[in-house]
């Protein structure tokens, strides 16, 4: 089964509150199966039933033996979608 990396971004405005447009930082990352009509996009759902609309196709893909999500993103896992793989 082929699983996408998904990250669910959240907009901040600047600390100084100058003009500019908000900057999207990570809020959560998220896994979901790859749909079956068109390989390399995410299904509807990720693992643990979110909703994938919104959330941005991550760069990174799970390496075998190793861990789903990107390293310098591991405080943003989602808990779920970690569990829910773990028991598979």
């Amino acid at each position: 089964m082929a699983i996408i990396v998904l990250t669910q971004l959240q907009k901040k405005m600047s600390g100084d509150f100058g003009p500019g447009d908000a900057v999207p930082y990570p809020k959560a990352v998220h896994t979901a199966p790859a749909d079956s009509d068109v390989p390399g996009d995410p299904a509807d759902l990720t693992f643990w039933g979110k909703s994938t609309v919104g959330m941005e196709p991550h760069s990174s893909s799970p390496k075998p033996g190793g861990t789903w999500y990107p390293g310098p993103l591991s405080r943003f896992k989602c808990d779920a979608c970690d569990a829910v793989l773990r028991s598979q």
